[in-house]
């Protein structure tokens, strides 16, 4: 049939579709201090182009990392001693 596409090319295309939801709806959801070099209204409407090459500049580009605020490794001084 020349109207179906052949399970590879099927497959490239659902995933390029997931990859660019992912990125539309984790700029969506990302808090607007979080995001990076444009306004958060610019990302969507970059985003919203619907090119999967948008997306990755996204994942890359698009927000700031979350700060590491962990202490630290737990330190004990015995063989197996318990948390408290």
């Amino acid at each position: 049939m020349l109207g179906m596409l052949d399970l590879p090319t099927a497959a490239v295309i659902v995933l390029a579709g997931v990859i660019w939801l992912w990125a539309l709806l984790d700029c969506a959801r990302t808090p607007a201090d979080r995001v990076r070099f444009v306004p958060k209204l610019l990302w969507l409407l970059f985003l919203l182009n619907g090119s999967v090459v948008a997306a990755v500049v996204w994942a890359y580009l698009g927000k700031k990392a979350i700060p590491n605020t962990a202490k630290g490794p737990v330190q004990r001084t015995e063989p197996f001693a318990q948390a408290r």
